[in-house]
């Protein structure tokens, strides 16, 4: 059994709830420390003060797990700090991207910057634990080549079509220390084949199996996720009736619009990941299509058409809410999805207006 006391891992995340259902649920499995951040740019100024007060050649953690979507410095930009910024502590760090935006080109953007992995919401306990767990048993091998400097993209050694890093063996530089990299600058491509400095720290064989979390110990985890099911529930409130407000403005203020949409948008992403997590799959459905409504909405103004579907979604994620439909909500849950559906279609046939066409 992996012992997980000596990890330190940092949490990077501007959602203030799920960010602390992530530590507690870490911190359940058995991880020894764990550090929050509220926003990329709040996670480099940690990772450059660690860095400081630690001695050279330390890294300032061990994982990084961090949100993809969020407001100016986004999870995208703090991946590229960390795997080409000189004042990287550690351009070797292990980071693990979260997000509810599975969406092809997030996670092309992320794996094209050095991602380890991801972690979709909803998530669970069981794929937290697994996703960290590979990334400490297992770490794959540093590449760096024209455009790219990141863990081996490849899972297998099988050529892969277009692929940057399919250069003849003469042109390649296989180093096996950080330290000791003179001379890289002459080879097309490097690889970095480091020891594995984590799996050892958590008493994990350097050829042994991927181990698991007991049963216990990941029920304990799944339990902190489920217990702020009930907080969830209030939370979000607060969260729709300020998403009704923007809905609202939209119409009244035409100069926020382009603002004001980012928001919105935002919001419904947020929602996309948490309803899930907390056993409100509808919120995930409904959020999803209204993050995907405001995402192609036009930065001008916003016509009635719009404005209503809009409406429709917040009334829809509001009802959920109001009766705590869980699940998949039953006939109750299927009726709401078909009104909206209803309205999606009513809205993208009428004109500006709102009138019939």
């Amino acid at each position: 059994m992996p012992k997980l006391g000596p990890l330190s891992v940092l949490v990077v995340e501007d959602s203030a709830f799920v960010r602390t259902v992530l530590t507690a649920t870490l911190r359940a499995m058995g991880v020894g420390t764990v550090h929050a951040a509220t926003s990329g740019a709040a996670a480099i100024r940690f990772l450059e003060d660690r860095r400081a007060a630690l001695p050279p050649g330390a890294s300032p953690v061990d994982l990084v797990i961090s949100d993809l979507v969020m407001p100016e410095v986004d999870g995208l930009m703090l991946l590229r700090w960390l795997r080409t910024s000189p004042r990287s502590p550690d351009k070797f760090l292990p980071v693990l991207m979260l997000s509810g935006a599975a969406d092809r080109h997030y996670v092309e953007q992320a794996r094209d910057l050095g991602a380890t992995d991801f972690i979709a919401k909803p998530f669970s306990a069981q794929t937290i634990a697994s996703r960290l767990l590979f990334a400490v048993a297992r770490p794959r091998r540093f590449v760096l080549a024209a455009g790219y400097f990141g863990p081996d993209r490849r899972r297998t050694d099988k050529p892969v079509a277009l692929d940057c890093r399919m250069t003849g063996g003469s042109e390649i530089l296989v180093v096996h220390s950080a330290s000791k990299a003179a001379g890289i600058d002459r080879f097309p491509v490097v690889y970095f084949e480091l020891p594995n400095r984590l799996g050892p720290k958590i008493g994990i064989a350097p050829k042994g199996p991927v181990p698991t979390l007991p049963p216990d110990v990941l029920a304990a985890a799944e339990q902190e996720i489920q217990n702020r099911a009930g907080d969830y529930a209030t939370w979000i409130a607060g969260e729709v009736e300020e998403m009704s407000r923007r809905v609202d403005r939209l119409v009244r203020e035409p100069d926020a619009v382009p603002g004001l949409l980012a928001q919105v948008n935002r919001a419904a992403h947020e929602l996309r990941g948490q309803g899930g997590i907390f056993g409100y799959p509808l919120i995930t459905r409904i959020a999803k299509s209204l993050y995907e409504a405001t995402r192609g909405a036009g930065a001008g103004a916003v016509t009635a058409n719009e404005h209503q579907l809009f409406k429709a979604h917040v009334d829809a994620i509001r009802a959920v809410m109001n009766a705590r439909i869980s699940g998949d909500g039953g006939v109750t849950g299927q009726q709401l999805l078909a009104s909206l559906d209803v309205a999606k279609r009513k809205y993208a046939k009428t004109d500006g207006s709102g009138a019939g066409a």
